[in-house]
């Protein structure tokens, strides 16, 4: 196996999760692995480290990807971007002007190998790339699920589930709360279920108050419950029946994996990545439209399936996303630059 050079940002997001399970794959793998924070590692440091490998891996298509294409301009060593979502829908997101895209198509260059998530994503990076050199190559690596681990206990109050005394319905919502992620629409499609069913959101960010401002009559009723952010595992799926998941775009989406991984059903908008994710084994967790109301309709409609055939279709799609598949497509990967 080629001598790796990771290029990393630190975290607790699902990315810096990845990059840790692929680095011990590798090293269990007896790869010569190297990992190192490239915002706060010094540019000496950088190319003498890079002089001592085979092969640049940046674990994120923005500031590792930049980092690595000026490394390779001082050394030569050829990069692979581990691209995690559609690159289009990202730079509109972050609100890129025409010249930032030209800097970025410009940095997209230098790279060797392109390593995507799904089809969706690599789709829409050849899209934005439209790379015209032979030397460049595009693979997907479908995300890898390693074990989760327990976490810290969840405490949601539950009511009794309204004026009828039904036992509440729990439903989560696990993720920033960004306009990408789009927690309004959890929100929304919370009115459209029946009473005593109760959201719990998961996760900070800018729009914490606008959302608590707008669900305040959900909250007096107890029907709405924000959990603040929490660390990864076990811990954030199973207090609830259904997670919902209402991104504008998705990569691979880890939310959706690890809950069905705990053997809860995601149910999500119709959109690419959800649908290659879930059309060959579970469409029906795939809401009909946009709409809050299409969105609480397929909720709705997975409660009154048999739980062992969803129990035995999220299996399957878990089955495809294991760690050993995982590591041996990276590894392929690598040796070949």
């Amino acid at each position: 196996m080629r001598r790796i050079l990771i290029l990393q940002e630190p975290g607790s997001d699902s990315v810096a999760a990845l990059s840790d399970t692929l680095q011990t794959a590798l090293r269990e793998a007896g790869g010569h692995v190297t990992a190192l924070d490239w915002r706060h590692s010094s540019w000496p440091g950088l190319i003498q480290a890079a002089k001592q490998h085979d092969v640049l891996l940046a674990t994120h298509h923005f500031g590792p990807t930049a980092c690595a294409a000026l490394i390779k301009a001082l050394t030569g060593k050829p990069v692979v971007s581990w691209v995690h979502g559609p690159l289009p829908e990202e730079l509109k997101t972050k609100r890129a002007s025409v010249l930032s895209r030209l800097g970025w198509r410009l940095v997209y260059a230098q790279v060797d190998h392109f390593v995507s998530v799904s089809r969706t994503t690599e789709n829409a990076l050849l899209g934005f790339v439209n790379p015209r050199s032979r030397q460049q190559h595009s693979h997907v690596i479908p995300n890898a699920l390693p074990p989760l681990p327990e976490g810290q206990p969840m405490h949601v109050h539950a009511g009794h589930g309204g004026e009828s005394g039904i036992p509440p319905l729990l439903v989560g919502h696990v993720g920033r709360l960004s306009e990408e992620k789009r927690p309004r629409l959890a929100l929304e499609t919370l009115r459209f279920l029946p009473e005593e069913a109760q959201l719990a959101i998961v996760g900070d960010g800018p729009l914490h108050r606008p959302l608590a401002h707008e669900g305040m009559d959900l909250l007096m009723q107890g029907r709405l419950h924000f959990l603040g952010a929490h660390p990864r595992g076990a811990s954030l799926y199973t207090p609830w029946e259904i997670t919902l998941l209402t991104s504008r775009y998705e990569g691979c989406a880890m939310t959706a994996l690890e809950s069905l991984a705990c053997g809860v059903p995601c149910v999500s908008l119709p959109i690419s990545a959800m649908r290659e994710l879930y059309d060959l084994d579970a469409p029906y967790l795939l809401a009909r439209g946009d709409a809050p109301v299409a969105l609480a309709e397929a909720v709705m409609t997975v409660l009154s399936l048999p739980p062992d055939q969803v129990q035995s279709d999220m299996a399957r799609i878990v089955a495809r996303h294991q760690v050993p598949a995982f590591a041996q497509a990276w590894q392929e990967v690598l040796s070949a630059c």
